[in-house]
């Protein structure tokens, strides 16, 4: 047993490179090939479980603001955390910020709608995920609008939030309001944008190609979310028009993100 231990530790290929080297190389990897890597020797299982190493691709890819407002800041993710139990701190903080905070329209098990009007979704090949929510109302049924969604279990910080979208000739009178809080008892900066029938129009101007007769999406900043103190938190998004005697159609909706800002 001893000798067939000796034997492997001979044939450890890792070792002919330093650390650093190892935690640059794991900079271009994602999370499931480092895993996969980290099985081909006890060295490198031993190496890509440190905190050191996790906390060295969080600097690097996400900037010196970032790894200091997490990795420096010790409540964030504390030792109560059940996750802990089989992973290390800077690993569970590196697997939530590369994960996309991106929540589809066309996935109504993530998305509420109102009752009033039978929403569909549409296929695209270029959305999100695969299909796309279309706002497309007839004359003869006139109702509000509200739609829904929320991000689960997001680490605090400051969050662009974007919706893409893309509009067919948009008939959209009232005021749409588009709506992103944080589910704290004092929340922090909330994000809001009204538009009005003149805002989509303009908006559809802007990105209506005349020459091959398409509409191009196009991604609205909706405004800057704010997660303040250290625990992870719920954001509520929503969109609503209360104009109950007019139609609403032309509106196509894709997704809805949020990205983490770096400041």
């Amino acid at each position: 047993m001893v000798i067939e231990e000796e034997e492997e530790e001979k044939l450890d290929w890792s070792t002919d490179l330093i650390d650093s080297l190892w935690f640059h190389i794991g900079s271009f990897l994602s999370i499931n090939d480092i895993e996969r890597l980290s099985r081909t020797s006890s060295r490198l299982r031993a190496l890509f479980t440190t905190n050191d190493f996790w906390s060295y691709l969080i600097r690097r890819q996400f900037g010196s603001a970032i790894w200091r407002r997490f990795i420096k800041n010790p409540s964030i993710l504390q030792q109560g955390d059940k996750r802990l139990n089989s992973s290390c701190r800077s690993k569970l903080i590196y697997s939530e910020l590369v994960k996309r905070q991106c929540i589809s329209f066309g996935d109504f098990d993530q998305i509420n709608l109102d009752t009033n009007r039978n929403y569909t979704t549409i296929a695209d090949s270029s959305s999100f995920s695969g299909h796309v929510l279309y706002i497309h109302d007839s004359v003869e049924f006139c109702y509000a609008l509200h739609i829904e969604t929320m991000f689960k279990n997001i680490l605090p910080g400051r969050y662009d939030v974007i919706c893409r979208m893309k509009l067919d000739l948009p008939y959209m009178l009232g005021e749409t309001e588009f709506v992103a809080i944080a589910e704290q008892t004092n929340p922090g900066e909330i994000a809001y944008t009204q538009w009005t029938q003149e805002d989509f129009l303009s908006m559809y101007r802007c990105f209506n190609c005349d020459l091959t007769g398409t509409n191009l999406w196009f991604y609205q900043q909706i405004g800057v979310v704010e997660i303040h103190g250290n625990d992870l938190c719920n954001v509520y998004v929503s969109i609503t028009n209360q104009d109950p005697i007019h139609a609403k159609h032309g509106v196509y909706f894709d997704f809805i993100e949020l990205k983490l800002r770096s400041e």
